[in-house]
């Protein structure tokens, strides 16, 4: 058996950690440049959702002002007031679209709220304005870390964005699950469906971003879809990640 003085064991303490000096800078870098791009993807995904929502629904909303002063110009009445009904209507529905936005651009409701309640909030929203009849259930909510949060109400956010954009659904049931092993989310609808290995290759449906985040939380990712049966995306993240139970 070898004894090695308080002397050379501290020498080879200091060593070892100079060693590793360079591999933590490297590693710390590369998770700066994947914080950097994360944001940037985020504040895309945010700049398509204003152009996609906001910017076509204000332009919608000119377009009706528009035809209303034509028919009462003409002496409609009747069909000048029902566009001024749509127009108030839509302009409803675009200050909502706005909060929500702003719910993404703003954590600090997040931490206030918590994720659960500000998805519900989105799914309200969606309920009305979409007409998709929405089933939300948690069981066993509690709060975790904001970072953790944030994630998971990412990936629901972009899964029901695939919902809203693809699946022509008419009915969307959300699940959340808080145990002693994990957080389960698992979000099903019962629209046309896709081919989730070719949603990947192409880089479609926001599918890439979803797994980046679930990777991210060591978490665990199933989606179960053919076309014409629906989609179910099941997330798993184990409880020794949030540091919440």
């Amino acid at each position: 058996m070898l004894d090695f003085t308080n002397k050379e064991m501290k020498l080879v303490y200091e060593v070892g950690n100079r060693g590793a000096l360079p591999m933590n800078i490297e590693h710390a870098s590369q998770i700066e440049q994947a914080e950097r791009l994360a944001v940037m993807e985020e504040r895309q995904r945010l700049a398509r959702d204003l152009h996609d929502s906001v910017a076509q629904a204000l332009y919608s909303i000119t377009l009706y002002a528009d035809a209303a002063h034509m028919a009462f110009s003409a002496g409609k009445q009747q069909v000048g007031l029902n566009h001024l009904q749509e127009l108030r209507n839509l302009a409803r529905e675009t200050v909502q679209e706005m909060r929500l936005l702003i719910f993404e651009l703003h954590p600090l409701e997040l931490e206030k709220r918590g994720w659960v309640v500000v998805l519900r909030a989105r799914l309200s929203a969606v309920e009305e304005r979409s007409g998709l009849q929405i089933h939300y259930v948690v069981d066993g909510e509690k709060r975790l870390p904001l970072s953790v949060e944030g994630e998971l109400y990412k990936i629901a956010l972009e899964a029901l964005n695939n919902v809203i954009k693809h699946a022509n659904a008419q009915h969307l049931e959300i699940q959340i699950r808080f145990d002693d092993l994990a957080i389960r989310l698992e979000i099903k609808d019962d629209g046309v469906g896709f081919n989730p290995e070719q949603a990947r290759q192409s880089g479609g449906m926001g599918l890439r971003g979803i797994e980046e985040r679930v990777a991210l939380l060591g978490g665990r990712l199933e989606i179960d879809s053919f076309p014409g049966m629906g989609t179910r995306l099941s997330v798993s993240i184990p409880s020794c990640v949030t540091g919440s139970f």
